[in-house]
């Protein structure tokens, strides 16, 4: 339950606008987003590691779950084994410092 939600949360439908910041193309997503990165959501960590191959891996609230990234059409998308129910999600990535923001959701790289 834990899991199906970050994962909603994290990729929900991005229907505004970006805001503050630098909206990345296809090419910025691909160079800025691997490594390691971590949010708040609903009170909780979230920690997320994603490899320049495609992999990663992320933490909820105790729960674990491991997936693949891609970028289309200048949108990160990912898609968990457990979490989203196993669907792929993609959104619109905005940079902003060390930061970057996906479907309304800040994650500090770190």
């Amino acid at each position: 339950m834990i899991a199906a939600a970050c994962g909603a949360l994290i990729f929900a439908a991005n229907s505004g606008a970006a805001t503050a910041g630098d909206v990345l193309s296809a090419k910025q997503i691909k160079k800025f987003v691997p490594g390691r990165a971590k949010a708040k959501i609903m009170g909780s960590k979230v920690t997320m590691r994603m490899s320049r191959s495609g992999r990663l891996s992320a933490r909820w609230d105790g729960e674990r779950d491991t997936g693949v990234w891609r970028v289309t059409k200048n949108q990160l998308c990912i898609k968990f084994k457990k979490w989203m129910n196993g669907a792929t999600r993609c959104s619109s990535v905005t940079k902003s410092g060390n930061s970057y923001r996906v479907a309304g959701i800040t994650f500090s790289k770190y």
